[in-house]
């Protein structure tokens, strides 16, 4: 009885083997995306701008930033094309004041590997409601850079997304 569960289980095991080695599946690649890139990015200098490069330099892995620069050892280039956020009235209160705000981002940015004469334009949009309170000025100014500092960090993984599926789609 114990020989015959061996073996049964080891013919799954091949089996299972067998079958994802034959039809092509493998994990993702961890050092693809963003991950150990060298990267070369043009923008405009503001502070929207800027913080987005501290928030790649931070969360987005890469090996090393060119600013405003194109060296010949870079492996992607950014180009950012328009980057905003706008902040409207969501809600209206008692003598038409503002109960709630809401705080539209915007970036739209061109992609471009090594090698490759395409480039990718990503256009990345997203938005948050508060609650907005004139006494609270110095509190609403915290809220609106703690909500920035998510629109970049949502917007470096969407690039890095939009990196793996491009390379993926070319297979």
């Amino acid at each position: 009885m114990n020989i015959f569960r061996s073996n049964s289980l080891i013919c799954l095991v091949s089996i299972f083997f067998i079958f994802f080695s034959g039809c092509g599946y493998n994990l993702r690649d961890e050092v693809s995306g963003l991950n150990g890139q060298i990267i070369s990015i043009s923008f405009e200098t503001s502070d929207l701008n800027l913080n987005l490069i501290d928030q790649l330099r931070k969360h987005g892995k890469v090996d090393k930033i060119y600013l405003n620069e194109v060296r010949e050892d870079y492996d992607l280039f950014l180009n950012i094309i328009e980057h905003k956020t706008l902040r409207y009235s969501a809600a209206l209160g008692y003598g038409a004041r503002t109960k709630e705000a809401r705080l539209e981002y915007f970036l739209k940015i061109g992609l471009k590997e090594i090698g490759s004469n395409k480039e990718v334009i990503l256009q990345i949009k997203d938005s948050a409601n508060y609650s907005f309170d004139e006494s609270r000025i110095l509190a609403i100014e915290e809220i609106e850079k703690q909500l920035k500092r998510e629109f970049l960090r949502k917007a470096i993984g969407r690039i890095n997304f939009s990196l793996l599926s491009n390379f993926y789609e070319d297979i």
